[in-house]
């Protein structure tokens, strides 16, 4: 073994007895995680985005396992598998046993939970319900809420949806006038300020995130028109005019507002398509999601820049766990302020949000230990950056100062 490897195996040692306050979940409620076995499990992860299981059928499987199996997305949720239930890998031939021992495991309510707080080290997290914004699934000694901005923002007619089906229509009785619209949505923000602590817009997947100043009349021009009757433009400039006056009211109510950069629609969502919006909202801080993947650099370059910029490299050590080493020393090289770098699974469920966090102390180790390998940190450097990323820094950008008693460890 090198010195170096052994290097990292103390770091990773270290950092596995410590938490992590994720920033960033999509965990799903108690019953859904109940109806759960293998095939769900991967169906129901960044795996199925590569293709889903296969059928009942073990050539099939076989097949399936030995293409996927260099994948990170299904690496760490294997590691995670493994360690949860004690096996050695997943193969064709232990597939239907393993399914077996999730269901069972799944019959406790709770277990979702429990593994994540057992094998994940997690102390708690944030959770993005895009479902049913604002909820905290079930669990609000453990779950923090964030608000969606994309309903509102897509919003202009009661059958333009989101990229996952919601509406902000549905809070309304009667079709509302666009003032009655826009006074809701005020409403809605300030009314929830005691329980959120953050907003989230994840325009990627649906538009540019080139936001450009738009004005009231534009946005009311567009109200009420059938998204059949639409252009491109004038549905960006209905979202582009709620995004900003999302942004005063979260300066006003001091709420981060967390951004989905990078992996979405690839010719627009490259973080740097947001830098005339931070200019131009210096009082507001941005959290740039996913490390902005694959442009980890420009949004290194926001970073360095401005410093009203947050970066969260949360599903980044998913997507790629070597480029998130690579990212995560970048981003420790030219960040103004170790502060403005935090982490999150960005998960579904329990199991995964453990390979999340294996994921990530595994980057954290890696970057750490060459940092005080080569004496560019010393070991006292390098632990007191860990506490920040693993979860100071998330107590303190969402005024999450209160858990902080939670944070107690060897």
């Amino acid at each position: 073994m090198s010195h170096g490897n052994a290097t990292y195996r103390i770091w990773l040692e270290l950092l596995s007895e410590k938490p992590v306050y994720s920033t960033h979940e999509h965990h799903m409620e108690s019953h859904k995680q109940q109806q759960l076995n293998l095939d769900r499990l991967f169906n129901q992860s960044y795996v199925g985005w590569c293709k889903p299981a296969p059928a009942n059928d073990r050539d099939l499987r076989a097949a399936w396992l030995d293409g996927i199996r260099t994948n990170t997305y299904f690496s760490w949720l294997q590691k995670a598998l493994c360690r949860i239930y004690d096996v050695d890998e997943i193969t064709a031939d232990n597939w239907d046993d393993l399914s077996v021992r999730i269901s069972a495991a799944h019959r406790n309510p709770d277990w979702h939970l429990d593994v994540m707080k057992e094998h994940g080290g997690y102390a708690g997290f944030l959770e993005d319900c895009y479902w049913d914004s604002g909820s905290d699934v079930g669990y609000p000694e453990f779950v923090t809420p964030i608000y969606r901005l994309d309903m509102w923002m897509m919003g202009f007619h009661a059958e333009s949806l989101t990229n996952e089906g919601t509406s902000a229509h549905a809070l309304f009785a009667q079709p509302p006038s666009f003032e009655a619209y826009m006074e809701r949505f005020e409403e809605e923000l300030r009314g929830r300020r005691g329980r959120i602590v953050g907003l989230k817009c994840a325009s990627a997947y649906q538009r540019t995130i080139g936001f450009q100043a738009a004005s009231r009349e534009e946005a009311a021009n567009v109200f009420g028109k059938h998204p059949s009757e639409t252009t491109q433009a004038e549905r960006n400039a209905f979202g582009d005019y709620v995004l900003a006056r999302g942004l005063e009211l979260a300066e006003a109510l001091e709420l981060p507002v967390q951004f989905h950069t990078g992996l979405a629609q690839l010719s627009g969502s490259s973080p740097m398509l947001m830098e005339p919006l931070i200019a131009a909202h210096p009082r507001n801080r941005f959290v740039l999601f996913h490390g902005g993947f694959p442009w980890i650099y420009e949004t290194a370059a926001l970073a360095h820049n401005y410093g009203n910029v947050v970066i969260d490299i949360n599903w980044l050590p998913l997507i790629s766990t070597s480029a998130a080493i690579h990212a995560l020393n970048t981003y420790i090289d030219v960040l103004r302020d170790n502060g403005s770098i935090a982490w999150g699974g960005d998960t579904w469920t329990g199991e995964e949000g453990v390979g999340a966090s294996m994921a990530f102390r595994h980057i954290l180790a890696k970057a750490l230990s060459e940092r005080v390998e080569d004496g560019s940190w010393t070991a006292k450097d390098a632990e007191r950056f860990a506490d920040k990323i693993m979860f100071e820094n998330t107590l303190r950008i969402y005024g999450l100062e209160s858990k902080r008693s939670l944070f107690v460890y060897e």
